[in-house]
């Protein structure tokens, strides 16, 4: 059974470290297969766990997916400019991909995104992750130039 949760910093920081140090290791992986580029895993974690208040509300949001009692997937909402958003971190451990759980972590950021008020919504994505884009273009989302607020995929990217 699936529930969509919200982060408690009291419960669930070692989820969520966890859950980057997979998502970053999967990405770097990625990166260094397509790309020939490669990054410090445990930096970017930290770096990030350092910078966990930007998807603390009002503005920001961080989901959790739990499954069958074990949380298997996250997304996170920060916010980007006046009324935007940017759904970022998402990620579903890949035993538990092809169940929904991505689908309903993006079908409840973006009901947060509704909630906080946001009248845009962004996301960057590497071109080579082809389930989320398909993902992300069943939602509606559709290519733009990068955007500068926040990038983190190099722009030649």
């Amino acid at each position: 059974m699936l529930k969509i949760i919200q982060f408690q910093a009291e419960k669930h920081q070692s989820d969520i470290r966890q859950l980057w140090w997979e998502y970053f290791n999967w990405s770097n992986l990625i990166f260094t297969h397509e790309l020939g580029i490669s990054f410090d895993v445990s930096q970017f974690v930290e770096q990030y766990i350092a910078q966990i208040d930007e998807f603390a509300p009002p503005t920001g949001r961080l989901l959790l997916g739990e499954y069958n009692n074990k949380i298997v997937g996250c997304a996170g909402l920060r916010n980007i400019g006046e009324n935007v958003g940017e759904v970022k971190r998402m990620f579903v451990r890949q035993e538990f991909q092809r169940k929904g759980i991505g689908r309903s972590l993006l079908r409840a950021m973006i009901n947060e995104a509704r909630s906080v008020g946001y009248a845009k919504l962004r996301l960057d994505t590497a071109p080579f992750t082809k389930a989320a884009l398909s993902l992300y273009r069943y939602f509606g989302f559709y290519e733009i130039e990068p955007y500068f607020e926040k990038t983190e995929i190099p722009l030649e990217y």
